[in-house]
Parts: structure tokens; sequence; C-alpha cells
């Protein structure tokens, strides 16, 4: 059972060392709000995370048998792609006050809720998890070796995302203003592209 755990958190370090959607999203977010606001997003992302693999893994959806992510999900990843990264471009820094306790919590619902949209709705993330899925109902032969293994690969993915936000956060004492709205635009720019070939892709399959 260690075995499966072990296997698990070797298979996390795919999505750990990815530098997706969700990663620029994640180091954007620790950058403009610090490192205790940005864990809503990592949480948020974790929620999803685990959400997926029990759909996929209990055959609640189509995916769980390794067939493509339905179209639907390609042009909604697309649209919210392009949403979050013109908001990043054309966002304007606002001049550093207190953050008011409502002004805060909402905040941290927000950072949470992107993160659940950016996952949920990212094909990606969905055939990703559902190849993940497939493998531990091939190779194991047990549901508790299948849990393990599920647990190392969301352990070492909740461990690496903690620690961009940690190290996001840190870097950002050493970046000017004019660096940092360069870093948003050149983010947001990237994910607007992501987005775009999502959308271009569904419609010259």
């Amino acid at each position: 059972m260690l075995v499966a755990y072990l296997i698990g958190l070797s298979a996390g370090l795919v999505p750990a060392l990815s530098t997706g959607p969700v990663f620029l999203t994640l180091v954007q977010n620790a950058i403009d709000h610090g490192f205790k606001k940005a864990i809503y997003f990592v949480v948020g992302v974790a929620l999803t995370d685990t959400s997926i693999i029990l759909l996929t893994w209990l055959g609640l959806s189509q995916l769980s048998d390794g067939s493509e992510p339905p179209a639907e999900l390609s042009i909604g990843g697309g649209l919210l792609l392009i949403l979050f990264g013109l908001v990043f471009i054309f966002k304007k820094e606002k001049e550093q006050k207190p953050a008011a306790p409502s002004s805060t919590h909402l905040q941290k619902f927000g950072l949470f809720t992107q993160a659940i949209m950016l996952n949920a709705i990212n094909p990606i993330i969905w055939g990703f998890w559902a190849a993940i899925s497939n493998y531990a109902i091939t190779e194991f032969n047990d549901n508790t070796s299948e849990l393990l293994f599920f647990l190392g690969v969301l352990n070492m993915v909740w461990v690496t995302d903690v620690l961009k936000a940690y190290y996001a956060q840190k870097l950002n004492k050493y970046l000017n203003e004019k660096f940092k709205r360069y870093l948003r635009i050149g983010i947001g720019s990237i994910l607007t592209i992501l987005g775009l070939k999502l959308i271009v892709e569904f419609w010259l399959n």
C-alpha cells in the first residue's frame, strides 16, 4: 500500500511542475494579494481536483472511460481563460490602502471561486485526472491502494501549490511596479492565447 502512495507522489509531479493557466493565475494572485489570501485559491484548486477525481473514479462522468472531454468544456474553458486574461491585462493598480474586513473576506471568496471556475471548466484538467483515474483502476487491485495512490498525487500537488504561492509572494518585494505591470500583461496574454487555442481547436475538430 505504501508503494501505491509513493507512485502517487511521483505521478503528482506532472501537474505539480506544469506551467498551465492554474499555475500562472496562482503566481499572479500571490503577487497581487499575498501568500495568506493566495491559499484560498490553492484550497479552491484542491477541492476541484478532489471532486473531479471522485467523479472520474466512481464512474459518474463520461471521462472515466478515457474519452475526450465534452465540447462544452472547450468552449466554456476557452471563454473563461480569455476573461481572466483580459482582467489581468487591463487591471489597473489601486493606491495601497488598508483593506476593510468585508473587502478582505470578499477577496478571499473571490480567489476561492476563481480557482474552482478555472479548474472545473478546463478540459485539460479533466483529461489529466481521467487518465490518472484509469491508471489507478487498471494498476491496483483494491480500493485502499487506489485511494492511497490518489492521496499521493493530491498531496504532491497541494504541497507544491502552497510553495509556489509562498515563493511568489517572497518574490514580490523584489519587483518594482513597472515590472509587475508587465508581468501581469504577460500572464494575461498567455491566458488569453490559451483560451483562444481551446476555442479554435474545438471549431477545427
